[in-house]
């Protein structure tokens, strides 16, 4: 065997693996962060838009919060089946068998 023979064979038994796992995920972490900061960036407008439509409405709806206070009861029940609704959906998921 000439010394460059073993050479390449020192240097081919030292080869670094052909997939860096650990990279592959913090770099794949990295991407997912700054997608999900981006899609908040961009929901931000949005926010702005409806709570400045939100404030002018005040002069509209404000009159109306003596008459509102009388849904009160239907609106717990409706948030209780939404709620239960929400729950029957996360264990149907959760513990189907897919």
């Amino acid at each position: 065997m000439t010394p460059e023979q073993k050479l390449e064979a020192l240097f081919a038994a030292e080869a670094p693996p052909a997939r860096d796992y650990a990279f592959q995920a913090q770099l794949a972490e990295r991407i997912a962060l700054r997608r999900a900061w981006m899609t908040v960036a961009a929901l931000v407008p949005w926010g702005v838009a409806g709570v400045a439509i939100l404030w002018a409405l005040i002069p509209v709806v404000g009159p109306l919060g003596e008459d509102i206070a009388a849904l009160i009861p239907a609106a717990g029940m409706l948030a209780g089946a939404a709620v239960s609704a929400g729950a029957a959906l996360w264990l149907s998921r959760r513990f189907s068998a897919a």
